[in-house]
């Protein structure tokens, strides 16, 4: 799997939230910036695709500090995701359709 783009650090710390995928992989982070540095993290969530966030369940959801050190331990929990959700046999239509939250 090729490294996945994240934005700097400085995005995340002016509240601003970042979806993407990788694959069939789907993944969205959300920050918490609080008053204390040492307060504010990241909230990464992934699902497998085709459907956005609002129409799938989310198989794990992980906090990362919001600082340099969250940003560099963040890639490798969703490169190892992707590698997990692209290894699946891949579906049908109809079965995706299936999973699909209404």
């Amino acid at each position: 799997m090729a490294e996945l783009f994240l934005p700097v650090l400085s995005h995340f710390q002016n509240k601003n939230p970042w979806s993407a995928s990788a694959g069939r992989l789907r993944y969205r982070i959300l920050p918490t910036v609080a008053e204390q540095e040492a307060d504010s993290f990241l909230t990464a969530e992934v699902w497998e695709g085709p459907w956005a966030y609002e129409f799938s369940t989310v198989e794990e959801t992980k906090t990362f500090p919001l600082s340099e050190e969250g940003l560099t331990a963040l890639p490798p929990w969703l490169v190892e995701w992707a590698d997990k959700v692209n290894a699946r046999p891949k579906r049908s239509m109809a079965e995706d359709d299936g999973r699909r939250k209404e």
